[in-house]
């Protein structure tokens, strides 16, 4: 793994951590990793970064979703080499 992909799962984890989620874009998809009341992470991916009018993905544009049971950083780390 390289130093700066390290430096962008480090930036990720942290924001994920304080904020309680964090959205990102990757190949034309756009991402988004949240604490799931069920705990752990849930973590969605849409085909357009759109949003409705509280600032939130729409469903519809929801391709796939998951669940990660593990730490923050296996989340992202998950949604990266998936």
């Amino acid at each position: 793994m390289t130093t700066l992909l390290k430096n962008k799962i480090n930036t990720m984890v942290r924001v994920l951590k304080n904020d309680g989620s964090v959205t990102f874009e990757l190949e034309k998809s756009y991402y988004e990793i949240f604490e799931s009341s069920e705990g752990g992470y849930a973590i969605n991916v849409y085909s357009s970064a759109d949003r409705d009018e509280e600032g939130e993905f729409i469903d519809s544009n929801m391709i796939d979703g998951g669940h990660c049971s593990g730490s923050a950083k296996d989340a992202v780390i998950f949604m990266l080499h998936n």
